[in-house]
């Protein structure tokens, strides 16, 4: 589905596997040159909607000069070498995102990091290997990257008649951004802000310095002080009341941390042991990838929390376990 959400800026609906069912790309036209900001995901059928769709209005992939990334999780850049291919578009990314994509583009370094990383963290073997096989099947759906230039914090980029400004945000992915179109108080949010759940949040393994939550909250903030009318997402409906959502994301978060803090307790549990008793019975209908991110999320509020001085981590056994202060 293709949608005019500005004079000549349309949102693209395209499909992806997971339980949302759905990944947006925006395109802008001016003349007959179109920007596209996020590329989809691979696979069967994505790019023959994309192209579908443009046709709809009179374009074709081959119309695509310039691809704009909010960051480089696969369901937002998945299409790009294809696009790349047919059109020659240049590709603009933050330096970051281009890294986080090299990482795993080495994928048995990624794989034997990973084995390790989550065998830390109390998952049994047939676990890791289950999450080794949902990061090699994302692994496949990764395009090649040729990248044109490499985006820098609240700079401004023109795209025809229309000026948006890079917004450095990490958080739900180190290297993300959101595109700002000041004068109409328009926010291409990405994986940023959400209309109905709040972003995932996952660990970096190349990178455990990097704080996931403390980052998002931050980059919150930021958001929180731009003139924003309206926020279009890379997953749901567009909507407005920016300051209302935020305010609600926070909130999310400090009770689930509150929540952890509870089932942390005075015994040592591991990562694995505390989300299990987090998701309780709901993990029964959930797949390998969903249980996989639910223990990444648990994680991050994990380390928050001992950044925070509220629990404690030891290393026994080549196991961390975690609890209270």
């Amino acid at each position: 589905m293709i949608t005019e959400i500005s004079e000549n800026l349309y949102r693209i609906t395209l499909p992806m596997p997971f339980r949302l069912r759905h990944v947006h790309a925006y395109a802008l036209a001016c003349g007959r040159r179109l920007t596209l900001f996020d590329a989809g995901m691979l696979m069967p059928g994505a790019y023959e909607k994309l192209a579908a769709d443009l046709a709809s209005r009179g374009f074709a992939v081959a119309d695509i000069a310039d691809i704009y990334l909010t960051h480089t999780h696969a369901d937002h850049c998945g299409l790009v070498e294809a696009i790349q291919e047919k059109s020659g578009a240049r590709l603009h990314l933050t330096e970051i995102a281009r890294q986080v994509h090299a990482h795993f583009e080495e994928g048995g370094r990624l794989v034997a990091k990973a084995r390790a990383f989550y065998a830390r963290h109390g998952m049994s073997g047939r676990d890791v290997a289950a999450v080794v096989e949902e990061i090699e099947d994302m692994k496949t759906r990764l395009p090649r990257l040729e990248v044109a230039t490499l985006l820098r914090a609240n700079e401004v980029r023109r795209a025809g008649n229309r000026t948006f400004e890079v917004i450095f945000t990490p958080g739900h992915a180190a290297g993300h951004v959101c595109f700002f179109f000041r004068d109409e108080g328009l926010l291409l949010a990405g994986d940023h802000i959400l209309p109905y759940i709040p972003p995932s949040l996952s660990p970096n393994i190349d990178d455990e310095v990097f704080q996931p939550l403390s980052s998002y909250l931050e980059s919150l903030t930021v958001i929180e002080k731009l003139p924003v009318d309206s926020i279009h997402p890379g997953h749901g409906n567009s909507f407005s009341g920016v300051r209302e959502r935020i305010d609600e994301i926070r909130a999310h978060h400090a009770l689930k941390k509150e929540a952890l803090v509870t089932l942390v307790g005075r015994k040592g549990q591991t990562t694995f042991d505390i989300c299990a008793r987090l998701i309780g019975e709901a993990a029964a209908a959930w797949d390998d990838w969903e249980k996989f991110m639910a223990l990444n999320e648990t994680y991050v509020y994990l380390q928050q929390l001992k950044k925070d001085g509220r629990i404690r981590e030891t290393l026994t056994s080549g196991v961390l376990y975690y609890s209270a202060a």
